[in-house]
């Protein structure tokens, strides 16, 4: 098991340590403010390269044989980035990174296998999705704190990060 771990900060709403977020989940205590921003899609993904020269790989079974790219579960800020749950118990063998930049890296490297966003991953085409059977299914949340709607500063932000994804929803279709 190899781990990569870049150290993300999170910042708490609730003491302000930020104005808005962008979150995988909608909060579901506090006295916070959320909208739905879009929903999106993510499959398994292994670069051509690695396709070449690796055993085959057509159905759950034939994981036992590769890498899977996952997440390091004990720094998994979030229960709805634990889509690989299901495949990491298919192999033993597994890269860990905690950033998806990282596991995207790793997965266009022939590292292995993984879970990708499919509207980050369409843009590399040396990426291939395979098992099409699995596929997972998430939401972006925007989330304030119930007293930033009172700012000017904050619902300006809050309106244009949540036109833009409107206006650019067929990206993560």
């Amino acid at each position: 098991v190899i781990q990569l771990v870049p150290l993300p900060r999170t910042f708490s709403l609730s003491k302000r340590e930020a104005d808005i977020a962008v979150t995988l989940e909608r909060p579901e205590k506090g006295r916070l403010v959320s909208r739905s921003l879009t929903d999106y899609g993510l499959g398994v993904y292994a670069a051509r390269s690695y396709l070449d020269s690796a055993s085959p790989l057509a159905t759950r079974d034939d994981l036992a044989a590769h890498t899977l790219i996952t997440y390091v579960d004990d720094l998994m800020f979030s229960r709805a980035l634990d889509y690989s749950a299901d495949l990491a118990a298919a192999t033993s063998r597994r890269f860990e990174c905690a950033s998806v930049t990282g596991q995207m890296e790793a997965v266009r490297a022939g590292v292995g296998i993984g879970v990708l966003h499919d509207y980050a991953a369409r843009r590399y085409p040396e990426l291939v999705r395979i098992l099409p059977d699995i596929s997972f299914s998430r939401s972006y949340w925007l989330v304030m704190h119930a007293e930033g709607q009172k700012l000017r500063r904050v619902t300006a932000v809050a309106d244009f990060i949540a036109a833009e994804v409107k206006a650019n929803r067929r990206l993560f279709a």
